[in-house]
């Protein structure tokens, strides 16, 4: 008995999506190959609207190009050549000033400490008799995760020129990819079976909308808040201030990660310096009037084209995307999460318009009559 012949679109889409999965397992394997292209992608997708409006202007994409990495560097060179001696000053003062911040520290907790350890003796020591097993347990294997890495990286000069290659090759994929960007597009395009290319390049665009928002709102948003907090905290005169803001206002490109190595350190050097509660209340308004801005002015009209997610989808798209790809995880986790809401929600769609959800037509059991 010969086999049935197969449906050629059941052959299409099998062969669309094996290509799709082989592509992520390659890119899985040879991570630290593709990386650079990758991080080179990224970049060309961020500036693209950029290019594109030269070349509405009449102007090639080469010129739109050229015009935008020399303006990035006329900034990133403005910007190093002010940072990186502010940042030695601070960080030169924050080095010479520990031995005294620990000492003022330690000498107004150890009254609270004491009067913990008189009400509860036993439980303090236990808690201290854990504390010093975890550090001693823990401290010897984050060195050696981070000697390692370190070791990796360095211990050859291979690997340092590798490492040096991978960051010029960053911009030099970008630089090519932007100019290409568009046939890239297309050819792409080109790869997707006819009987779905349009339903797939229709719901891409949706996704491309609510991504490219995300990411270039997101950018905007945190060097909006970087400048603020770094200013806020520069005219408090909070050590290390201008470091603290910059990266504070940065980490908001991860949702509610600006409060945690933003807010906290501030505190407790504000603290350790002044030993004022002003100053640690203008702290407080500091980030908290940032975070104010941010959600009641910014992201209304820098996001308002993003899919919008419950925060508690973003809390759990941080948390997965960090425990299986670190950091980098956490940073793509909420554009992802957005990417797939867009499919879900067409889902969702369907779903209330099909017979399961709408109880239309004949009752579980019973046969249609005859027309």
């Amino acid at each position: 008995m010969w086999l049935k012949r197969p449906d050629p679109a059941v052959l299409r889409l099998i062969i669309f999506g094996g290509s799709l999965v082989a592509a992520v397992v390659l890119l899985i394997i040879f991570d630290s190959v593709f990386m650079p292209l990758l991080m080179g992608l990224g970049l060309a997708y961020l500036f693209d609207p950029a290019v594109s409006w030269f070349e509405k202007r009449g102007r090639s994409r080469v010129t739109g190009v050229i015009v935008i990495c020399l303006v990035l560097i006329l900034v990133l060179t403005g910007l190093v050549l002010y940072l990186i001696p502010a940042a030695n000053h601070q960080l030169a003062g924050l080095k010479e000033n520990l031995p005294r911040y620990t000492e003022k520290l330690r000498q107004q907790a150890e009254p609270l400490l004491q009067r913990l350890e008189a009400r509860f003796p036993e439980k303090l020591e236990e808690f201290q008799g854990k504390a010093e097993a975890a550090l001693q347990e823990n401290l010897p294997k984050l060195a050696g995760s981070v000697g390692k890495a370190v070791k990796q990286v360095f211990s050859s000069v291979l690997g340092l020129v590798l490492f040096l290659l991978n960051l010029i090759f960053v911009p030099v994929f970008a630089f090519y990819l932007l100019v290409d960007l568009p046939k890239i597009k297309k050819q792409a395009a080109g790869l997707i079976p006819k009987p779905y290319r349009s339903v797939i390049l229709e719901r891409l665009g949706e996704v491309n909308m609510a991504v490219a928002s995300f990411l270039r709102g997101q950018l905007t948003i945190a060097l909006i808040l970087a400048a603020i907090n770094a200013t806020g905290l520069l005219l408090l005169g909070v050590p290390l201030g201008l470091l603290i803001g910059l990266v504070a206002g940065l980490a908001n490109m991860i949702p509610y990660m600006a409060l945690v190595v933003g807010l906290m350190p501030a505190m407790l050097l504000c603290w350790a310096e002044y030993g004022s509660v002003a100053r640690l209340l203008g702290v407080v308004a500091v980030f908290g009037g940032a975070q104010l801005l941010e959600g009641t002015f910014l992201s209304p009209r820098i996001l308002s084209k993003s899919v919008n997610l419950h925060p508690v989808w973003v809390l759990l798209a941080i948390i997965a995307g960090g425990s299986w790809f670190g950091f980098f995880g956490m940073m793509l986790a909420v554009p992802v999460t957005a990417a797939i809401q867009v499919f879900v929600s067409h889902w969702l769609e369907l779903y209330r318009s099909s017979r399961i959800f709408t109880g239309s037509g004949p009752e579980p059991g019973t046969v249609e009559p005859s027309p």
